[in-house]
């Protein structure tokens, strides 16, 4: 009904205009020297209120003409104007008139304007592709915050030829997390990982990038160890005039929340990103050291001092929720106008995997292979993410730039996992369980320097030191399985592993490492003006310090009854 309402109003409207339009002049305006259509030229009846604008090629129609003798003035910025007179208009009558401007020379008094440059914007994006002398792709703030991305790791899938595993590695181009390196404000960020030289970009939330840009090809001024692709994080910069911004996001799923699932069990600090002291290694144990010398009696106390959970419990899935808080803008101080920009972010999320299937692939003597030890379940990981960052600038005289950037991250995953199939060299069903909470950081303080010499010289310093950690206490693992009578072959209930070194597992991680970086950059420009090339050499230093700890500890019960080994 909507439809027909509007379709019989405009049939309505264009009767009636075409009963009271009266005559029409109509045309086209161009150019007298190349015959283009000018778009934008001011058309107006002489002595009237009547006018329009041409419209692309050059085109323009002016309706409701009253009859007579009259004249038409066309007016554009770069041309003469131009009056037509004696035009001759009847009623009813449509009239064409086509005018050519001849171009003008005007002269106009200097002028100086000045402007910060563009950053963030997708402009900024493109122009960097144009201009970069490698292949360079670029995603910046205005499409990050227009999307429902959290962190980076989601927000760089949009960049051409990148992909993301496991929601934190980046693999660009089809190869692995290894070849790619990443920085934060161009500088190299350490990796939390304790097995592999990579960076998870879950790490960053999104509300604290300005842009995320991707080199896949090598130029002498990227680090001596470039092997596939480079990604560097931009942190925002401060607005040009004060703002504050807050926003906030929830996130519903049909098919898990409020839904029963898998879940780790909590200690009540784990929104805060926090492990808590209960998780810590236990004093007696951390003092036993790899237990020579201890008898049986200190064994089963030290396996009795660590934390009694060992396996998944029932839950309800909670909501995602995201939420982030900025402000920024200049102010005087000491008489100089300082730049500042502070953001806050907090993430708690979910992510639910059902239906998760796992086996070895053996030969099966037929020249191909077959499945062996399947197993299938479900996990879940419950993931908060906290950011913070603040970034100061300011100028001294007009040009040199003085930056001071600070970013801290902290995150934390609490993951649970249970599994039931099948052990083919034991001929009997087992399930496995498997409880984590990894908390790892990220920290970075830049100061940067940006010296303009001239105008066709720049030198740039950067000085930075950066930290990560990696912390997982008490991560557990526990296997049970269902034996055969050896009397009456009836398959029993499920009781621990506890001949096998993997049946109860504990361990505790604790990786650190920190950078200290300096780089200088200075570009020499040279040629003319419109077709200005770049001469650019630098140099840079870093230094790296790195500590790893992982202690594991099996839990052996060969002299269990099976009463005591039996799953509670």
């Amino acid at each position: 009904m909507a439809a027909f309402f509007f379709s019989g109003y405009v049939a309505v409207a264009n009767a009636q205009l075409a009963n009271s339009q009266g005559a029409r002049v109509a045309g086209r305006i161009i150019d007298g020297q190349t015959g283009a259509g000018l778009t934008d030229a001011g058309v107006q009846i002489t002595g009237t209120t009547m006018g329009t604008m041409s419209s692309l090629d050059g085109r323009y129609v002016i309706g409701r003409v009253p009859a007579g003798t009259l004249s038409i003035t066309v007016r554009r910025l770069g041309y003469a104007p131009k009056t037509i007179t004696g035009i001759e208009i009847r009623d009813g009558q449509a009239v064409e008139q086509n005018i050519s401007l001849q171009s003008a020379t005007v002269q106009l008094t200097s002028q100086v304007v000045s402007a910060s440059a563009e950053r963030g914007t997708i402009n900024e994006a493109l122009n960097r592709q144009r201009t970069s002398a490698s292949i360079v792709n670029a995603i910046t703030a205005d499409q990050i915050t227009r999307s429902t991305d959290s962190d980076a790791a989601q927000a760089v899938r949009r960049v051409s030829g990148v992909t993301v595993q496991d929601g934190k590695y980046v693999f660009v181009r089809g190869l692995g997390e290894r070849y790619t390196t990443a920085s934060l404000n161009g500088a190299r960020i350490p990796s939390p990982e304790p097995e592999k030289k990579v960076v998870p970009l879950d790490l960053f939330p999104s509300a604290l990038l300005q842009s995320i840009t991707t080199s896949k090809s090598f130029t002498p001024d990227q680090a001596g160890d470039f092997s596939g692709a480079q990604v560097n994080i931009k942190t925002r910069e401060f607005p040009a005039h004060g703002m504050v911004t807050y926003n906030t996001t929830v996130g519903f799923n049909s098919l898990a929340t409020g839904k029963t699932i898998v879940a780790a069990p909590t200690i009540g600090r784990e929104w805060l990103a926090v492990a808590g002291s209960e998780r810590l290694l236990p004093a007696s144990i951390r003092s036993a050291g790899n237990f020579s010398g201890s008898n049986q009696t200190q064994m089963n106390q030290a396996v009795n001092a660590f934390r009694n959970v060992w396996t998944p419990v029932q839950s309800n899935a909670a909501p995602n929720l995201s939420t982030a808080l900025s402000m920024g803008g200049q102010q005087k101080l000491f008489g100089r106008s300082i730049g500042y920009i502070a953001s806050g972010s907090y993430a708690n999320t979910q992510e639910i995997k059902t239906d998760e299937r796992r086996s070895l692939a053996v030969p099966d003597g037929k020249g191909s292979t077959k499945e062996f030890n399947r197993f299938s379940g479900s996990s879940s990981n419950r993931s908060v993410l906290l950011g913070g960052l603040l970034n100061v600038s300011t100028l001294f005289g007009t040009g040199t730039r003085i930056e001071l950037n600070n970013t801290y991250n902290r995150t934390a995953d609490n993951e649970a996992k249970l599994l039931e199939g099948q052990l083919d060299e034991f001929l009997f069903a087992a399930r496995r369980s498997a409880l984590g909470f990894i908390e790892r950081t990220v920290r970075a303080n830049q100061l940067r320097i940006e010296h303009a010499i001239g105008s066709r010289q720049q030198l740039d310093v950067s000085v930075t030191s950066s930290g990560v950690s990696r912390v997982e206490p008490d991560r557990s693992e526990i296997e049970y399985v269902r034996e055969q009578n050896p009397l009456t072959g009836a398959t029993l209930p499920y009781a621990l592993f506890s001949y096998n070194p993997e049946g109860a597992r504990r361990t505790f991680g604790d990786l650190r490492e920190t950078n200290t970086s300096v780089s200088t950059d200075y570009r020499l420009g040279f040629g003319d003006a419109g077709n200005e090339s770049v001469l650019k050499f630098g140099g840079a230093f870093r230094f790296t310090d790195r500590t790893a700890i992982n202690t594991s500890y099996s839990i052996l019960g060969y002299g269990l009854s099976r009463s005591a080994r039996q799953d509670q």
